[in-house]
Parts: structure tokens; C-alpha cells; sequence
């Protein structure tokens, strides 16, 4: 959810100046051995399929640089050694968690 919040703000078609694509806004060129065989030209767009797909990225990236904060980074492509953009993924995944928390209190007492 924090992710793509704050990749393309929930919207379908969104694309980029460096023509990442989609939901989790990946990067088609970089990310071709992701895509399901048989899969259509606008797979990029199609939110499961995207979805998919930047999970696949993520988890590479969390691998590779050994946690979570250091994937995010690296899945924005960050090379300053900051974690401004993984703060911001984990702060939209909190306010998330605060609603849910919120509701389920709401919900139980009525």
C-alpha cells in the first residue's frame, strides 16, 4: 500500500519521465524477465499483473541489499544512503494500520 501510494498515488496509468509504468511504476526495460509469458504489451498497466511484477522487483531488492529500509531505497532507485523515500512507505503503511485500528475500535463498540 505505501508503495504504491507513493509510486503513482493509486493511479492505473501512470508513467514517468523515465517511463516507468503502472501502479508500483516499473521500469518496463530494466524489469522484462519479471513479465508472465503470453503476457500483453500493456501488462505494465494492468494492476495485478503490475503489481506482480513490482512485489517481484521489491523482493529482489530487499534481498540484495539486505532489509527492508536499504530495498526501499534501492527501489527508488536512491543512491545518496538516505532512507527519505523508505520513511515515507513505512509512514503511509503506519497511517494505514491507524485507520484500520481506528475502524476495528469504532466497529466493535457499536
Amino acid at each position: 500500500y505505501g508503495l504504491i501510494r507513493q509510486e503513482s498515488r493509486f493511479v492505473i496509468g501512470a508513467q514517468s519521465g523515465v517511463g516507468a509504468q503502472g501502479l508500483m511504476q516499473v521500469v518496463p526495460r530494466f524489469h522484462q524477465d519479471k513479465v508472465p509469458e503470453g503476457a500483453g504489451g500493456q501488462v505494465f498497466f494492468d494492476p495485478v499483473a503490475n503489481i506482480r511484477i513490482g512485489t517481484l522487483v521489491l523482493q529482489e531488492a530487499i534481498e540484495r541489499r539486505g532489509g527492508l529500509m536499504a530495498g526501499l531505497q534501492h527501489y527508488a532507485g536512491s543512491t545518496d544512503g538516505s532512507s527519505w523515500y523508505a520513511d515515507r512507505v513505512l509512514a503511509e503503511k503506519a497511517r494505514l494500520e491507524q485507520a484500520i485500528k481506528r475502524r476495528s475500535g469504532k466497529q466493535q463498540s457499536a
